[in-house]
């Protein structure tokens, strides 16, 4: 297959997202966006579009934190952090280590994070093994790593990994497996029993993760699925968003030890030379973190567990051909062409219901999907309805589908 050049990259996304344009699926703008409904061109729609899994944008304890923020600091602390930073961004770290078990560190996004902690983690004489389905942000961060070996893996093949990592350990080298906790690709978790057990059989081996749509509704304390599965291991470094379901802003990591922190805040590039979080964003953040402190905040958790289980139930009962079976709330229905999978996704509008349309460079080019979410902002009952509808309308597609190629 001839090498995808980034000029054919580029022509090839400009098509297809114009495309997507035309058709009134993307770069749309809101005129609400919080809550189970959202405005989109003047029109209401049940809101399955949101990545807001916990609905705390609106909670009264964020809005008071970055309304106390921006009395104290104002809208922006105008300084480099690399020579001063707001106080705020120490009562932060105290908290999220509260969460995670973990040293932290807070940076301006998840993908600074990893932009800064790839380069100084990663030697120049290690091995990278990336998944091939890892977010974009870290296929753009290994691009950073000159001289390294950096290999894509097959999605979750952990025979395959296996075998890269036995390839591989004979040299000596430090390997590096790249992943995600939740891969919104696909809405399903990386394998993580196979996981220990590799950490357990080869020291070479440590992970880097990137949990940022598992962080605030799954685990103790919101602290996501890579630190519940793998928290207590020297080798793994988690990433996490404080964007998403933490309805803050930034993102962070969580390190071994602190001197795995220190390294990544002196030496890190975007640590260095990217701006500040503003004030505001950042109360609101620790407000959130305050929050999963709470004993109460189980109890949101299980809001949303009791709506994901409603949807796979409501998924299995009518044969919805999603890319997964991993209760998460990115659900993913596959089609094997645009056409069909935008068409399903303006339907579905027509119903009154947001969803997603997912095209490639997001999805592989050959997986275009129609991708709906699942929050604490839905209605229960509006949940199987969402589902039923879907159903019906991919069934009714895949029929017209059918006497189409009958016809030929």
């Amino acid at each position: 297959m001839a090498k995808l050049t980034r000029e054919r990259k580029n022509q090839t996304v400009f098509r297809v997202l114009g495309e997507a344009q035309q058709h009134g699926l993307i770069l749309n703008r809101a005129g609400s966006a919080n809550g189970p409904e959202c405005v989109i061109g003047g029109r209401v729609y049940r809101n399955f579009g949101s990545c807001s899994y916990m609905a705390l944008e609106a909670h009264p304890a964020l809005r008071a934190g970055a309304a106390a923020a921006l009395e104290a600091y104002g809208t922006q602390f105008h300084f480099s952090r690399a020579y001063v930073e707001s106080p705020l961004y120490q009562e932060l770290e105290n908290a999220l280590e509260a969460i995670t078990g973990r040293p932290t560190l807070v940076a301006a996004s998840t993908t600074l994070a990893h932009l800064s902690a790839l380069p100084v983690l990663v030697q120049d004489d290690d091995v990278v093994l990336i998944d091939q389905f890892a977010h974009a942000s870290l296929h753009m961060a290994t691009e950073l790593l000159k001289g390294t070996i950096v290999e894509r893996v097959r999605h979750n093949r952990m025979d395959v990994l296996e075998d890269k990592i036995k390839a591989h350990r004979r040299s000596g080298r430090t390997i590096w497996y790249v992943c995600d906790g939740v891969y919104s690709m696909l809405g399903d978790f990386a394998d993580f029993a196979a996981l220990k057990e590799l950490l357990a059989r080869y020291p070479e081996l440590h992970l880097y993760i990137d949990d940022a749509h598992a962080v605030s509704w799954a685990g103790n304390h919101g602290r996501g699925v890579a630190l519940t599965h793998l928290g207590d291991s020297e080798r793994v470094v988690v990433a996490l968003s404080l964007n998403k379901a933490f309805s803050g802003a930034g993102g962070a990591l969580a390190v071994p030890h602190v001197g795995v922190r220190t390294r990544i805040r002196r030496c890190g590039g975007t640590m260095v030379f990217s701006g500040p979080i503003q004030p505001p964003m950042l109360g609101a953040s620790l407000a959130s973190a305050k929050l999963h402190l709470d004993p109460g905040f189980a109890a949101l958790q299980a809001e949303l567990e009791q709506r994901l289980r409603v949807a796979r139930e409501a998924i299995a009962r009518h044969h919805l051909p999603v890319a997964t079976t991993d209760s998460t709330p990115i659900v993913m229905v596959q089609f094997d062409s645009a056409e069909r999978a935008r068409s399903t996704v303006k339907e579905m509008m027509e119903r009154g219901y947001y969803c997603c349309f997912s095209s490639f460079p997001a999805v592989p080019i050959d997986r275009p999907s129609l991708r709906f979410t699942l929050s604490r902002h839905n209605d229960l009952a509006d949940v199987p309805r969402f589902v039923e509808n879907l159903a019906e309308v991919v069934a009714r597609r895949r029929e017209t589908s059918a006497v189409a190629v009958a016809a030929l």
